[in-house]
């Protein structure tokens, strides 16, 4: 089963690879740009913002808007059920990163609750000069954290 959830989200990354249209958004110049705008993305979370912490950040995504929207509109929902059974964020910290030689890259942030904790990821692709975000995701799967 875990094999199959690897190869399930790295076919789902090739596929918003082919969808994206970077010509509609803008690219982050480097790395130290994407932490800065990953950064401030998970401020606005923490504070409970979430909405506009996606409208922050879908400037840079390379993916196509409606798809980008949808799923927006479908983290949104997540963090208000979630917010209201577990209360306010406490706080956040980046966890890591890893990066695949200067193509992809990804981020990962631990938001805290008293009694719950959340990993969201942020997935970038370079095609040749800046970044474009292909994915973002929350889970509450903290072991994928181990491994």
């Amino acid at each position: 089963m875990h094999q199959y959830a690897r190869t399930l989200i790295i076919l789902l990354s090739i596929i918003a690879l082919f969808w994206a249209n970077p010509a509609s958004s803008k690219p982050l110049a480097n790395l130290k740009k994407l932490e800065q705008a990953t950064d401030l993305f998970m401020e606005q979370v923490a504070k409970g913002d979430s909405e506009s912490a996606l409208n922050l950040i879908s400037a840079y995504a390379g993916v196509n808007p409606e798809q980008f929207a949808q799923r927006s509109a479908r983290i949104i929902q997540d963090m208000q059920r979630i917010e209201s059974s577990a209360g306010k964020a406490l706080s956040y910290a980046k966890v890591d990163t890893k990066s695949v030689g200067e193509h992809l890259y990804k981020v990962r942030y631990l938001l805290k609750f008293r009694q719950a904790a959340l990993v969201w990821e942020m997935n970038f692709y370079q095609p040749d000069q800046g970044w474009y975000l292909v994915d973002v995701n929350l889970s509450t799967d903290i072991n994928a954290l181990f491994q």
